[in-house]
């Protein structure tokens, strides 16, 4: 049966991610901590036992948003993952069922986000993709030599231009997000809160930020995740008028380095649209590209055939006001509307 996970059933919930291998970091529970501690939202998982105090053998976590354009259960906002999971098909469909239950009882919209398939749904036509790059041999030198002269050259550029990378957590996050509030502006798009990633530090010790110095300045930060076999880097920013020193360069090799020397099995770079300026930097680094399984429901559970981003269509000019902002307007409004976009 299918009721929501409480305190009692995490030891039940980190048994059954451990031994699944298609759970990932967006299915730690710790990320509903997140975001409830951050934005408020009502956040919680479903899980599907045979009885109480059974293995887990399916979980759902799930976050539900409001704004002015409607409400939205997201399935799971914020991240590219965290889709329904079960040990069987029908588990998986079972789990989809009860979250188009709970966005009806809520005449909300739901966006379900997988790395796998749905079964039983039809595919969705999503203009980005994952970027993950496999650690097969767990030889780092080997994959540095396999590298294009290009990348390593610009990696080496960045020592010779004096950037530095130094590693930390909460030491690092001041610097880290001066950064990230420039680079979001520039995107056009509006900032996470600061709390975020400390509730980011504070549930997850595989957590750490890197920042890239230049003369004494902060000109670039990473954030990567170590969860289990896989190194997640969620987000990452450099100063455009610093880009020319290659700091993004030097945190991507560390990060890929430190990876290696953990034996992970891949390092996950994020969503990138196809043949765009992330993508192509992702891909020098060998990463190939995954499909990005997300469906989106409107209110009456009919699934739509296309996800709808906010960097294009109709909205784009949404995006391009929003890189012209002041930008301590743009860091002052930004975290009021970031709350209620899932993207």
């Amino acid at each position: 049966m299918i009721r929501r996970a409480t305190a009692e059933t995490l030891p039940q919930i980190e048994q059954f991610l451990a031994r699944n291998p298609e759970a990932d970091y967006a299915h730690d529970p710790a990320w509903l901590s997140v975001i409830r501690e951050t934005y408020g939202k009502e956040a919680f998982a479903l899980v599907w036992q045979e009885g109480e105090g059974a293995p887990v053998r399916g979980l759902a976590p799930l976050a539900c948003l409001s704004s002015p354009l409607g409400r939205r259960v997201v399935c799971l906002p914020y991240l590219d993952y965290g889709g329904p999971l079960g040990e069987t098909p029908e588990i998986s469909q079972s789990l989809r069922d009860a979250l188009l239950a709970e966005a009806g009882k809520r005449g909300a919209k739901l966006e379900i986000r997988s790395r796998i398939p749905q079964p039983g749904l039809d595919a969705v036509e999503n203009r980005k993709v994952g970027m993950i790059l496999p650690l097969k041999d767990g030889d780092s030198e080997a994959y540095w030599k396999s590298l294009d002269a290009k990348v390593r050259n610009q990696v080496r550029k960045a020592e010779k231009s004096g950037v530095s990378v130094t590693w930390g957590r909460e030491d690092r996050l001041d610097d880290f997000y001066r950064v990230f509030c420039v680079n979001m502006r520039d995107l056009g798009s509006p900032v996470h809160l600061r709390l975020l990633f400390a509730r980011v530090l504070a549930h997850f010790p595989g957590a750490a930020i890197g920042t890239a110095h230049r003369e004494g300045r902060c000109i670039g930060g990473l954030f990567r995740i170590h969860w289990k076999k896989s190194l997640v880097i969620p987000w990452a920013s450099t100063l455009r008028e610093e880009r020319v020193h290659s700091p993004n360069n030097a945190l991507y090799w560390e990060s890929i380095r430190f990876a290696f020397e953990k034996g992970c099995a891949c390092v996950d770079f994020g969503r990138s649209s196809v043949d765009e300026g992330t993508y192509k930097f992702k891909k020098q680094w060998l990463a190939g590209e995954v499909p990005l399984h997300w469906y989106p429901f409107d209110a009456g559970g009919r699934l739509d055939k296309t996800v709808h981003h906010l960097s294009g269509g109709k909205m784009r000019w949404v995006q391009d006001l929003w890189a012209r902002l002041p930008l301590p307007i743009a860091n002052a409004l930004g975290p009021r509307l970031r709350s209620h976009i899932p993207a």
